[in-house]
């Protein structure tokens, strides 16, 4: 059987592929990579389904041998890749003898990388999907977050693959991060005060961020709504507790909140905003739900064409 070794399992290293649907009214989040553009470039690459299961990674600093010679991609956030004493940049196709040493190094941009190996991670899935939900402890490898030593099976390889733009949107700088988000009901109920407060300031990201969601710092929101009963969240819900810093919530998100939600940032946002690092100034635009839409399927014909 075809394996790979984790020699260094660098940070918040989980198994993740498009995530499992369905489950959330059970308290299941959906899970998944937090970059979509990252993890289907990394699939289409290598000939992969879309249910192809990767090795989703924080900050870069992974090292890992394969019990047999295959190919690899690395995507996300721009990485430097050794192999053996050979130096490549992430985003292209690479190859790897057996038991040959790859490490993988952060470049100082973006926050997720994918390492996506030809065959796909050949685990079970729970649910419908190979995601690892470690709050709820199931899915990826025993529904942990990876560990040195850690050994995982890998499929058949796959002789079909793609060369590709490697220039995603998701990780390129930008001084300050437009969040589009459609405004929900409970924007109605605050303060014309507190609403021009929220979309005309400027927000940072902080280092309280992982994969339920990422808190911003700014002047304190102050939505006036004291108390609320537990309501459905959603992906990109903008979140707004006490303390007045908002909350935008990701992939592993609690599936119901009592705080007050000004609205929900749009996906494709929400997957640049994922990989944005402390300090990385944002702010909030509102549009209708026209406009976001119009943006899906611009984005959506984006991705059509890069990848086919």
């Amino acid at each position: 059987m075809r394996t790979l070794a984790l020699i260094r399992s660098g940070i918040a290293t989980t198994i993740q592929d498009t995530g499992r649907s369905g489950h959330q009214q059970i308290g299941i989040p959906p899970s998944g990579a937090m970059d979509k553009f990252a993890m289907l470039m990394g699939q289409r690459h290598l000939g992969h389904r879309n249910n192809e299961a990767a090795l989703e990674f924080a900050y870069g600093d992974l090292a890992f041998k394969t019990s047999h010679p295959c190919h690899f991609v690395v995507t996300g956030a721009p990485a430097i890749i050794t192999i053996g004493d050979a130096a490549h940049h992430s985003g292209s196709l690479e190859h790897t003898e057996a038991n040959q040493m790859v490490n993988i190094h952060t470049s100082g941009h973006g926050v997720y990388n994918y390492l996506h190996v030809a065959g796909g991670i050949a685990i079970s899935t729970c649910l419908g999907s190979r995601s690892t939900s470690p709050r709820e402890r199931i899915g990826g490898l025993e529904g942990r977050y990876l560990r040195d030593g850690d050994i995982l099976p890998l499929g058949p390889e796959s002789k079909d693959y793609e060369a590709l733009d490697s220039i995603m949107p998701s990780t390129r700088h930008r001084d300050t991060l437009c969040l589009r988000f459609i405004p929900g009901f409970q924007f109605d109920q605050f303060s014309e005060t507190t609403q021009q407060n929220l979309i005309s300031q400027v927000f940072s990201v902080t280092p309280r961020a992982n994969r339920m969601g990422i808190a911003l710092s700014g002047d304190p929101v102050n939505t006036g709504i004291q108390a609320l009963l537990s309501e459905a969240t959603c992906y990109g819900a903008i979140q707004i507790p006490p303390d007045g810093d908002p909350i935008v919530l990701l992939n592993d998100r609690q599936t119901v909140g009592g705080y007050p939600k000004a609205g929900a940032v749009i996906s494709g946002d929400c997957h640049r905003l994922v990989q944005s690092r402390p300090g990385q100034r944002v702010r909030f635009v509102a549009i209708t739900p026209q406009e976001a839409d119009r943006v899906a399927w611009l984005e959506h014909h984006y991705l059509e064409t890069k990848l086919s």
